[in-house]
């Protein structure tokens, strides 16, 4: 009987790290456009998510598509997009996903407001967007109050410090400057540290 020569035999070769990876995520997301297609609004939001990169346009249908489909940060970014095309449609986007406590959607909005002159609807979207711990929205509420009612803009700079927000600390500490000076370096000295340009400029 004629032995197998193992020494002639050619062996598989095994996937690189790459190649698994790359297998990985091809497999993934398969699974997510599948259940993107069965209507699952976060698996189409992901899906508009892998596509942005490459193709614009099918990235932008699917984003619809998962607003459609109710998720908020894709109502959110569908009113981005929109913003400079169609701007009823972008705020009816921007509105919706408010509605469903989008913190970002609150704080454009409000922004918005603001610009437009609109000061109390800008103060009832920062605060909404402020009670889920935003610290932009705490820093807008200083920035808003600053000039009408500085101990009011100075409670909400103190927030978003605490939250760590680098320009709510220069701004604080301009408020502070003549007062007490120590406070208001030590408060430029960590917006520095944290890259704030003005704070670094007055130190």
């Amino acid at each position: 009987m004629r032995r197998h020569d193992l020494s002639c035999t050619v062996m598989a070769k095994p996937l690189s790290k790459l190649n698994l990876r790359q297998a990985g995520r091809r497999a993934m997301h398969r699974r997510y456009e599948a259940a993107a297609e069965a209507g699952d609004a976060q698996a189409m939001l992901l899906m508009a998510t892998f596509r942005a990169p490459e193709d614009p346009e099918a990235a932008r249908v699917w984003f619809r598509r998962a607003a459609e489909a109710g998720n908020a940060h894709a109502m959110y970014i569908v009113g981005l997009l929109l913003e400079g095309k169609d701007p009823a449609g972008s705020r009816m986007w921007l509105e919706r996903a408010a509605k469903r406590e989008h913190i970002d959607a609150m704080i454009k909005l409000g922004v918005q407001a603001q610009e437009a002159g609109d000061l109390a609807q800008a103060r009832q979207l920062y605060e909404q967007a402020a009670k889920g711990d935003s610290a932009v929205a705490m820093f807008n509420l200083g920035l808003l109050h600053e000039a009408s009612d500085p101990t009011v803009a100075r409670d909400w700079y103190d927030k978003a410090v605490a939250k760590g927000d680098a320009d709510a600390m220069f701004n604080l500490g301009r408020m502070l400057e003549s007062d007490d000076p120590d406070a208001a370096r030590a408060l430029w000295e960590r917006a520095a540290a944290a890259g704030q340009v003005e704070a670094q400029e007055r130190l």
